[in-house]
């Protein structure tokens, strides 16, 4: 079977590119694989992770993308499988579909909470899709409030490599967040800065970059915290750079798909102080791999960061908690939802 990837907007240093990698190189196994990517990576080393049978094609500007892209649906043959991490393309290639009577599929595989965007028309353009991988039960709830039948949606998660190496322990209480710099946007920075300001001697350590860093480091400033928190910038791979055990990861998000580095920290055995985002139950279990705390809930959050400082969760159980997530689980479920949208 000859599948093809679409993808629009990839920064090549987020969790998608990282879950993209695992997936196409194990399809490769089996199938023809490509990706096609709409746009160039501001950071496209990840491209070079791919195994040498995943073709991947690069179509840059507006004009050119559209004319490529619709080509591609074009000239597909039956045996294709268009899997689209974007409802834009899904209606597109609908479209097409139905004007020139051709049979290829079209798959939706998207990797954020679909009310939570204004990017795209999510429930006019959906729809369009032959079935669904849903990587949380947020999106596959939300998927079903569009009227798309549940037996169409496949609750697949994202796959997350075992972690067999122990990081050094540590008598300090050090929290870290990794990802993108964002003040009071999705990432919600500011909730963090304010919980760590009533978390007495505890230090953070942030890996990420984005516009918001220097608003960031003015609000630390203001709270009088920044001598508390280094700031790492991007680093590329993350857990190379970190050496000794932080205490927790801080994730306090107002919304999320399903945050790889959240499964990468627990797969590592550190557990998570994560906001009660619509969906943060498919991977955190309260007591086992972490604590959450009511988003906008300041307070709570210091509390839950005071108690994981003072009650450690014991490494070995914080793995155990994604079993779900491991490969050999992951790809048995994959497996069947493509030939079960196919067949």
């Amino acid at each position: 079977m000859k599948l093809k990837f679409l993808c629009m907007e990839l920064s090549g240093t987020g969790g998608t590119e990282t879950v993209l990698v695992k997936v196409l190189n194990y399809l490769c196994r089996e199938h023809d694989i490509e990706l096609i990517l709409t746009s160039q990576p501001e950071q496209p080393a990840f491209i070079e992770k791919f195994d040498p049978k995943v073709k991947v094609t690069i179509y840059a500007g507006k004009y050119n993308r559209l004319f490529n892209i619709s080509r591609r649906f074009l000239t597909a043959t039956n045996d294709t499988c268009f899997i689209s991490l974007s409802p834009k393309m899904i209606k597109l290639g609908a479209k097409i579909r139905a004007s020139l009577q051709r049979k290829y599929r079209l798959i939706s595989w998207i990797h954020f909470s679909l009310d939570d965007q204004d990017m795209f028309d999510a429930k006019a353009d959906l729809p369009y899709a032959d079935g669904h991988l849903a990587i949380s039960s947020v999106i596959k709830n939300q998927l079903c409030s569009y009227g798309i039948p549940e037996e169409k949606i496949f609750l697949i998660f994202n796959p997350i490599e075992p972690v067999t190496t122990e990081l050094s322990a540590t008598d300090t209480t050090n929290f870290f967040y990794a990802g993108r710099i964002i003040f009071e946007g999705q990432k919600n920075l500011k909730e963090m800065l304010d919980g760590l300001s009533l978390v007495p001697n505890a230090t953070l350590d942030v890996y990420g970059t984005g516009n918001d860093l220097a608003l960031c480091q003015s609000y630390a400033e203001k709270l009088g915290i920044n001598a508390r928190i280094t700031w790492h910038g991007f680093t590329k791979n993350l857990w190379s750079q970190i050496d000794t055990r932080p205490i927790a990861l801080l994730l306090t998000s107002k919304y999320e798909g399903l945050p790889m580095i959240m499964l990468e920290t627990i797969a590592h055995g550190v557990p998570v102080i994560s906001s009660q985002f619509n969906g943060y139950q498919d991977v955190l279990i309260e007591g086992v791999n972490g604590f959450s705390y009511p988003q906008k809930d300041v307070n709570s959050l210091a509390t839950q960061m005071k108690k994981i400082a003072t009650n450690p969760l014991p490494t070995a159980s914080v793995k155990e908690s994604i079993t779900k997530f491991y490969p050999q689980n992951y790809f048995k479920k994959f497996a069947n939802a493509l030939h079960q949208l196919t067949m």
